[in-house]
């Protein structure tokens, strides 16, 4: 009978939490990026005139939630 205890399982797992953990987090830089891109273009958009501040609050909602 084999009594070696193998750390492998284990090993993967932590390789998996962690890759989970870095995957969650680059998700979260990169959506909090595009937000902030997609509120810049709107604020361009009142600064040249072309959308007015009532139609920039209606549109900025959604995005900030």
């Amino acid at each position: 009978m084999d009594n070696t205890f193998s750390f492998f399982p284990f090993g993967a797992l932590f390789c998996l939490t962690l890759f989970c953990f870095v995957a969650v987090r680059i998700f979260a830089i990169r959506y909090r990026c595009r937000d902030n891109k997609q509120t810049d273009r709107l604020k361009d958009l009142v600064i040249k005139g072309e959308l007015t501040e009532t139609e920039y609050d209606r549109l900025k909602n959604p995005l900030t939630k």
